[in-house]
């Protein structure tokens, strides 16, 4: 299912409306993890991922959505990404173009170490449900207690879902450093052993994943190394996290990679009855 991007866009906090919602509506619609890989991916690609000169260096990153990885297709709003410095600080994003098909902002590294790069999203609630004889299935932006007001009569089946948005990417300076790293115990989040600016072609990688601050098992994540455009296989790997919530891969294409990460758990609210947390994380695969 396709839907078509709204022309009165213009940041992703508006009523869940956006490039990042109508993505997640493709994925969400269906309550399964299968629908991760229909979404449209959310992505932030530094044009460098590690520098390692003696001068720092102002470095692109540009921000779109699209299923073909990394060749841009919708712009995404610069509104909500924020940038963390290697000491735990935030910088505030400058000067920034947003196209049609993607946004470009440049970064002055000026600091040794990794900076983080994150567009987090406000969580969003959909409400689904069937309708009518044919029992066709229907969909709300609300929670459950603004959907009662909405829904008709005869809904069936009726599920509301939290769903949570975060875009991730790292930037090193000379030497890896952690603070960036360090977690937040909030949502879905990602960690070493590897850290993400150690990632080299065939060897192997190490991530762990996390909930709230808790290992997270049964994360359903895709892999997939740039270049797709420019060929019939997507080698896109899809793993699962274990029950300490690691990941164990070993990425043999050099160059940028594409990590897509969802967790569907039940909650038991006021607000929603399950909640999907999405991460999606750009790494650079270097040399050996």
């Amino acid at each position: 299912m396709s839907y078509k991007l709204p022309m009165k866009l213009k940041h992703w906090g508006k009523k869940a409306v956006g490039v990042t919602a109508l993505a997640l509506s493709a994925a969400a619609i269906n309550l399964s993890v299968a629908g991760l890989a229909q979404a449209h991916p959310v992505w932030l690609l530094p044009h460098e991922f590690n520098l390692s000169g003696d001068k720092g260096e102002w470095v692109t990153v540009d921000a779109s959505a699209s299923h073909t990885i990394f060749s841009p297709d919708k712009a995404l709003s610069l509104d909500r990404v924020a940038i963390f410095t290697p000491e735990g600080g935030k910088q505030r994003l400058g000067s920034y173009f947003k196209g049609q098909r993607r946004s470009v902002f440049d970064l002055d590294i000026n600091q040794a170490g990794t900076w983080k790069l994150a567009a987090d999203r406000a969580p969003i609630y959909f409400t689904f449900y069937t309708h009518g004889k044919r029992n066709a299935k229907k969909r709300l932006f609300a929670d459950k207690q603004a959907a009662q007001a909405q829904l008709p009569e005869d809904a069936k089946n009726v599920v509301t879902k939290l769903i949570s948005v975060s875009a991730v990417s790292y930037i090193t300076w000379q030497a890896p450093s952690q603070k960036v790293l360090e977690l937040k115990n909030k949502g879905l989040e990602l960690a070493g052993p590897t850290h993400p600016s150690d990632v080299v072609a065939g060897d192997e990688v190490s991530f762990q994943f996390f909930i709230d601050g808790k290992p997270a098992a049964n994360v359903n994540v895709e892999l997939t190394p740039h270049g797709t455009k420019y060929r019939n296989d997507r080698l896109m790997q899809k793993l699962k996290t274990g029950k300490d919530g690691l990941l164990v891969f070993t990425p043999e294409i050099v160059g940028p990679w594409y990590l897509s990460a969802q967790l569907e758990r039940d909650i038991a609210t006021d607000k929603a009855d399950s909640e999907s947390h999405m991460l999606y994380m750009t790494f650079d695969a270097q040399l050996p």
